[in-house]
């Protein structure tokens, strides 16, 4: 028969089926880092004893149980489509993460210090958790209680930095939060165990969004459906801008003197934005994954250059060719954002305004008017879109406003047909594949990140490196660390290798602009770069001519940088490549953006220069009939018809299935198989009546245990006869069962309940090679048996990974059942079934 490409029988569930319920791992995760600190609280309060030992131990469970394993409850939430748990265990993940280094710092920074550090961190997570709040309470009853309380007392635990009452207070509050965390883990557990709503709390809201009223635009039209598999990560990407611009303004404003507190405060905010870069980029949500990543690199940036600062790197205030390239790069995307709805895009522009106002050739009394206003004023905005954005995830509709797309795609689309004849020649409509679609998200921000990092690389002839320093750090080497594995998430190990060479090739950049390293200890990293570099230019020439160009120009990067461990190259040497491939970078990161927010061809990036050979399209060894399309079923019921074997969904696992109207189809099974002759096969029919007009000669008792166990996971075995010729078997009463027994199987599933009753009773046994491991999906079934088979019916993951449980019938009018194999159900419940029978017996 033809054969045909792979396809599944239906789409992928929900993904909320495939994982069990985080939320009450999450809120486990709150349950004793509150505990900690409240003890903590009590203790300093009563004692006032600081307990060094006691402060690494506290500070090392907060970090782990509260940080590590609640962000393994948030990767869980997002996967399962859920808005605000995801949302808020990651967060809150952050701030135990914080509290416990705070904890841990505390025994090397001053009292007085480390309070007017941490404050403004504080500030910013209190907002973060009043976000939380609001949003909570339209989702249900039982988060809104954990999060106030969560807020109270970061409140009270910001007013305890001064006053010592108020550590009472906040050891209150977080009792409150063990109280009602372990509330919502008992409601969250009893209901991921019962699927069902058992105790209060859970299955409703205060506010419920679905009687807000709100007129939804017609205006995205183009938007593309997105993949719903994980949750929205737009309010958690905006909410990591909060924390540093929050805590930058305390600083410039001279709140702070000692910005390495409030640096590490920053680094471990920035896990947030890390998270809504990885799931937009999931999501295939391109515009928000280039946005947060630009944002990411700004407050790093920002945040280091200021760390540098207090620990005595100074870099003079001309050499501002970093902050210069990026205020590049945020015009860009401010363009990109047109696009999307009228608050993103204005956000956005607010942005590009803020990044103009911190240039670095500012003089810090003037920096501290335009960048630390513009901050503050950027953190209320930020509150604003990160509120609106995770608001409406969760009610799926916009609650609070954001605006219609600002400009359409076909006007866009019209304004570039207007455009000039170069520019025409050059532009396809051809859409673009899905691999590339998918790829455009990490190679625009390679070649964005690579861009911002050369540029600032042209200021070290000027500060002798220490103004490149923030922006090598953060856009050359983090950057590219995480193209690297989104490159890897995408199935583009080579684009990985590349980029993971280019952060080696800025690492080395760094360790050569860093004080107190010797030259001849760097030598080794440049010579390893340059090597590692090399492959990746051979690479890059599979990819695209803009690659192989933007390799070119990095490989004569790499040389200068050895020559410079060897002091063999004049000062200005560095200008020259650094701003070929600043150009070539940002056309890249043009065409790139184009690409991914249109969706179709409009710059040229050239072919590769090499075509690497792709495999060819993988088909399927044999037919393959979707198990939710009717024409399907019947197509299926005629190559039963016509003696062929085909491999079927079941109730428990996959099985092969010959007609009983044929006797070659059974025994074709055997062969197909490999099953030993002696192990017989059972008839599987579709409802227990089919067996009824057979008119077999059961005992009552009998037929009641039939009628408890079907339809399911039993199979019964009783006594063969002529019944069998009644019931539609036919000549293949010789090939079913044994010479005195035969096994029926009446499946609990309604696709092979409909296949039967068209194809008449089938015999069937396991779909796998006798002695393997039964088959739970029928991809499995295809991979091992596929080119033996006539056909597969698809209907994804099997219901259970066991086959049924198999009661061995023939003494049961002498008061007793065996059992041949107990599968999927327990022998308590057939030894019920059976009971319950004979009780009923004993009643009639």
């Amino acid at each position: 028969m033809e054969k045909t490409p792979r396809s599944s029988g239906r789409g992928e569930p929900h993904a909320s089926i495939l994982y069990a319920e985080p939320g009450a791992l999450g809120l486990l995760t709150n349950i004793m880092p509150a505990l900690i600190v409240a003890l903590g609280n009590i203790v300093e309060t009563s004692s006032g004893s600081d307990g060094v030992l006691a402060n690494l131990i506290s500070g090392a469970h907060l970090i782990f149980i509260g940080g590590l394993i609640q962000a393994t409850a948030g990767f869980m939430s997002f996967r399962r489509n859920d808005h605000l748990t995801g949302t808020a265990f990651f967060v809150f993940s952050v701030v135990w993460f914080y509290q416990g280094l705070t904890m841990i710092l505390n025994e090397s920074y001053g009292d007085f210090e480390l309070k007017y550090s941490v404050l403004p961190s504080l500030v910013a997570y209190i907002l973060l958790a009043l976000i939380l709040f609001t949003c909570s309470l339209f989702v249900n009853f039982i988060m809104p209680p954990v999060l106030i309380a969560m807020t109270l007392t970061l409140i009270f635990e910001g007013i305890g930095l001064f006053y010592k009452w108020a550590k009472y207070v906040a050891a209150g509050f977080e009792l409150v939060i063990v109280l009602s965390a372990t509330y919502a883990v008992v409601v969250m557990a009893t209901k991921g165990v019962s699927q069902r709503y058992i105790l209060p709390g859970f299955g409703n809201a205060p506010i419920d969004p679905l009687l807000i009223q709100r007129k939804v635009s017609g205006d995205n039209k183009n938007e593309k459906k997105k993949n719903t598999k994980y949750a929205e990560p737009m309010g958690l990407g905006y909410m990591g801008n909060i924390l540093p611009s929050l805590v930058i303004s305390f600083y410039l404003f001279g709140y702070i003197t000692d910005f390495r507190v409030a640096f590490a405060s920053v680094l471990c905010n920035s896990i947030l934005q890390m998270f809504g870069i990885y799931y937009a980029y999931l999501r295939q949500d391109f515009l928000y994954a280039v946005h947060f990543s630009v944002y990411l690199v700004f407050w790093l940036c920002k945040s280091a250059l200021y760390f540098f600062t207090v620990i005595g790197y100074t870099a003079p205030s001309h050499a501002y060719f970093g902050s210069l390239g990026f205020c590049v790069v945020v015009l860009l995307i401010t363009i990109a954002s047109l696009k999307q709805n009228f608050v993103t895009f204005l956000y956005n522009c607010v942005f590009l305004v803020i990044s103009i106002l911190s240039l670095d050739f500012i003089e810090l009394d003037v920096l501290k008017y335009t960048f630390g206003i513009s901050s503050a004023f950027f953190c209320f905005a930020s509150l604003y879109i990160s509120t609106a954005s995770l608001l409406n995830s969760i009610a799926e509709k916009p609650v609070l406003f954001v605006g219609r797309e600002v400009i359409s795609q076909q006007k866009i689309m019209e304004i570039i047909e207007r455009m000039p004849c170069c520019l025409k020649r050059e532009q396809t409509t051809e859409e673009t594949s899905t691999k590339e679609i998918h790829l455009s998200v990490p190679e625009t921000l390679v070649f964005l990140f690579n861009f911002v990092s050369v540029f600032s690389l042209m200021s070290r002839t000027i500060d002798d490196g220490i103004g490149t320093l923030p922006w090598l750090l953060s856009a050359g080497i983090l950057g590219n660390l995480l193209c690297a594995r989104i490159f890897y998430t995408s199935g583009s190990l080579a684009r990985s290798f590349v980029s993971m060479s280019y952060v080696l090739v800025f690492l080395s950049w760094t360790l050569l602009e860093l004080e107190g390293i010797d030259v001849l200890h760097i030598r080794g990293a440049a010579l390893g770069a340059l090597i590692l570099h090399t492959a990746s230019f051979l690479m890059s020439t599979t990819f695209s001519k803009l690659w192989t160009l933007s390799s070119v120009t990095l490989e004569i990067h790499c040389v200068i940088l050895v020559l410079e461990t060897f002091d063999k190259v004049p000062q200005y040497s560095i200008i020259p490549p650094s701003a070929v491939l600043a150009l070539i970078s940002l056309y890249s990161t043009c065409v790139q953006i184009t690409k991914g927010v249109l969706k179709v061809k409009i710059l040229p990036e050239g072919e590769p220069i090499f075509q690497a050979k792709e495999d060819a399209p993988s088909v399927c060894p044999c037919p393959v009939f979707q198990s939710r399309l009717t024409s399907d079923l019947l197509v299926a019921a005629s190559v039963l018809h016509e003696g062929h074997v085909i491999g079927i969904p079941t109730d428990t696992v996959y099985a092969l299935a010959g007609s009983c109207s044929r006797p070659e189809s059974v025994s074709k099974i055997y062969h197909i198989k490999g099953r030993p002759p002696e192990k017989p096969i059972c008839i599987c029919i579709s409802t227990l009546q089919q067996l009824k007009v057979a008119n077999p000669p059961f005992s009552p008792l009998l037929w009641r245990f039939m009628d408890l166990c079907y339809p399911g996971g039993i199979t019964c075995v009783v006594k063969k006869g002529d019944w069998l010729r009644a019931m539609g078997v036919g000549d293949a009463i010789d090939f079913v069962g044994t010479k005195e027994s035969v096994a029926i199987r009446v499946p609990d599933s309604s696709v092979l309940s409909y296949l039967v009753s068209i194809a008449g009773p089938l015999a069937i046994t396991s779909a796998n090679p006798s002695g393997d491991p039964d088959s739970t999906h029928h991809d499995t079934v295809i991979d091992t048996l596929g080119e033996k088979l006539a056909g597969v019916v698809c209907d994804d993951e099997s219901n259970e990974v066991v086959a049924s449980t198999v009661v061995n019938c023939l003494n049961i009018d002498q008061g007793e059942i065996s059992y041949f194999r107990i599968g999927c159900t327990p022998k308590e419940i057939v030894d019920g079934h059976f009971e319950k029978a004979k009780l009923q017996g004993n009643s009639n």
